[in-house]
Parts: C-alpha cells; structure tokens; sequence
C-alpha cells in the first residue's frame, strides 16, 4: 500500500506530495527498500484536486513498482514509456498527450526494444543518425523527440530506475532556426491585389485580418463573434485549434499562457468586420436550421456551415490560390511574420510587439525579430546624426 505524504514549505503551504512505496527486501542486510515519487502540488487546483491527483498517481506508481522493481533489469524504453504516459495524463494538456504518444511511436523502432540501463548516450546518437540519414524523418524533428526522451528518462531518473539521464550527454542535431521570411511589399501587394478580384469574401475578409492581427492562424480560426468588441475596436484571442485523441478541434486557452490576449485594430478593419457580421448574419438566416449557431463563428465552415472553419481547410485554399494566379508559395504563418516585422520597422517597441504578438517574453521576440531590426540599422543611424549640427571641417594641413 503507497504511502502519502505532504511536503510543505517554510510557510506552512503545501508543495507536493511525497508516495512512498515498498519495493523489496534486500535479502543481504534485510533492509526493506521502497521508491519515492515526488507529485508537485499545482496551486492553480485545488487542495481535493491535487489529493486526487496524487493518490491517482500513486496507484499508477505502486502498480508499476510491483511489475518492475529496481533490481529488474528488463524495463525497455518503451515500456517505460507506456507508464510515463499514464502518469502525466492529469498533469499535461491533451494535445501535449498526443504528441506525445505520437513521439512514442516514432521512436519506437529505434528505441523502443532497447533497456533502459542499455540506452547510453552512444545508443541514442545512433538512433538519432539513422532516422536522418534513412529519411525517416527530419533533423528538426529528431530534436523534438530528443527532448521527448530526455524527459522520459529524467523521470526515470528521479523514481532510481537508472543512476543518470543518458539523453543529457547525447548529441541531437543541432538547432537551427531559419531566417523568419515575411513577405516584400511588392508579395504583399501582388496577393491582395489578386485576392480582391476573386469572388471569395470569406478569404477576402480572414487575409485582410490576418496580416492585420498578426496572429496564429488556429488563433483567427477559432475566432467567435463574442471575442469581437466592436465597442473598443478590438478581438480577443483566446482561444486555438487542438489535436488530441478526439481529433481537431477548438479548445480554450492559446499556444501560450500570455497568448491570450485583447488585439487593437484600426477603424478601416473594425468596419471591415462589421460589414462582414452583417453578411453572415444574413447568411445564418437563409441557411436557416442547417446553421450551427451555438458555436457563432466568425469563420465558418463551407461544409459545416456555422462551424469553425479549419486550419487545413485554409492552408489547402491558399496553396491553390498562389499556384492559380502564378504568385510566389507563402504559408499562412508568413502573414503572421510579415505583420510582426511591420511593427518593429514602424518604430513600434519590442516589448509591445511582444505582447500584440503573444509571445512570453520581449527577448523572444527580439530572437526571432532580430534580423528585421538590424535592417533598419540605417535607418536608426540617420534617425541619430540628424539632430547634429554640421559636421567639422576637415582642417588645413600644417604645411600651408
């Protein structure tokens, strides 16, 4: 039977829970040996809550403690794995589950099979290798899974089912992260300029907003009417598109904790919006009861009318409008990246591109943005020298 016990701080509060569970006799010294699982206490539950969630996990522990002990040197990885899954179930969002299981899966070929006393830095450089170099799949990806493995194993770690995280000293591929490329003015001209001779309002109208939000398309995607305040003249975005074991769909909450957030638009897309409210109100009427109006999208679906439109849905559209009007392929994250670097060329301060952004932290934006900024360096110079006065002469030289 597990053993729980509360750990609090010097202040009285609680910070996690302590599961203790016997493991075996150490039939040498006829010591009992137990294992120790540390659960961290989210102040953001409550206090039943988190009791549930320890005694849950301490169910997944001890179960787990019966089946593979410390002395049992035949748990794989992917076993392992199974158990590290059940355990975070309460702890992670569901699409981070997702991935994942996703993760899990494509490791499972190269890893899976392998013990985890047995997966040494060496064996994991290998498996890193040859799924690059057999076109299994992508440097970038490798380092995603990397990451996966290393919390596996860390968790390992801390339940003293191996000595040491073996992924610390591997070598994954390195990270590279690519120029952010936002769209040219001429780009941009040339699309919007094809786009308003097509007879697609719905595009017209989700293009127009995108560039001017700057935001994420699942962000714009999962727009509902109620996030619009014509008022203020402004959206909330808060919520995004998900994938889980249910499939895609919207969920609360953003890619990140400060994504979610107010955006400010000019009067000229606040009446584009409003025209366009007026257009679907119209057309909720004449689809009548084949109208899903309990979700009061802004973009809906074509085959589900009412219902949120979908990022690939989207993503496929836009693929075939650049080919058809002979315009350069750009991806609907581009949209976002251009309207970011309009910003910090406009002048417009790091910190508050940041949080128009959603982005955590000012030096995130500032490590990806930066580029767009030493373009302007010339401009930054003149915007300095120009409040000198003439410059010197240059003086006579001594021997006149």
């Amino acid at each position: 039977m597990a053993n729980i016990q509360e750990r609090r701080n010097k202040a009285g509060k609680i910070t996690s829970y302590r599961v203790r569970v016997f493991d075996h006799l150490d039939v040498t010294t006829g010591k009992q040996i137990f294992k120790n699982l540390s659960v961290k206490y989210d102040h953001a539950k409550s206090e039943a809550w988190n009791r549930k969630n320890a005694e849950k996990q301490s169910v997944i522990f001890e179960k787990f403690v019966d089946e593979y002990t410390a002395t049992d040197s035949n748990i794989t990885f992917d076993s392992y794995t199974e158990y590290f899954l059940k355990a975070k179930e309460l702890v992670v969002a569901s699409s981070t589950l997702y991935n994942y299981g996703f993760s899990q899966r494509k490791l499972a070929p190269f890893i899976g099979h392998i013990k985890l006393k047995d997966l040494s830095p060496n064996a994991l450089n290998k498996a890193y290798s040859e799924m690059v170099t057999s076109g299994y799949t992508t440097a970038k990806y490798v380092r995603e899974l990397h990451t996966f493995v290393h919390n596996v194993l860390g968790m390992a770690v801390k339940e003293g089912i191996i000595p040491q995280n073996y992924a610390t000293a591997a070598t994954p591929p390195k990270k590279f992260r690519p120029d952010i490329k936002a769209m040219s003015e001429e780009q941009i001209n040339a699309f919007f300029k094809a786009l308003y001779e097509q007879d697609n309002y719905l595009y017209q109208v989700f293009f127009s907003l995108l560039l001017a939000v700057g935001c994420r398309i699942g962000e714009l995607c999962a727009l509902s009417w109620e996030n619009v305040d014509f008022e203020e003249g402004r959206v909330h975005l808060c919520k995004h598109f998900v994938v889980d074991k249910t499939g895609r769909h919207v969920a609360d909450g953003c890619k990140t904790v400060s994504g979610r957030r107010w955006v400010y638009l000019d009067d000229g897309i606040m009446k584009m919006l409003a025209d366009y409210k007026a257009y679907c109100d119209k057309t909720a009427l004449e689809y009548g009861s084949k109208w899903n109006t309990s979700i009061n999208a802004v973009f809906s679906s074509i085959q589900n009318p009412g219902d949120y439109l979908g990022t690939s849905t989207v993503r496929a559209w836009l693929a075939k409008f650049l080919k058809k009007n002979n315009l350069e392929q750009v991806n609907p994250h581009q949209f976002r990246h251009t309207s970011i670097s309009l910003l910090l060329q406009a002048g417009i301060s790091v910190p508050d591109a940041a949080k128009r952004a959603g982005h955590a932290r000012p030096d995130v934006t500032l490590g990806i943005y930066g580029h767009t900024l030493r373009k302007s360096d010339k401009h930054c110079s003149e915007a300095v020298t120009k409040i000198l006065p003439d410059f010197p002469l240059l003086p006579q030289s001594k021997a006149e």
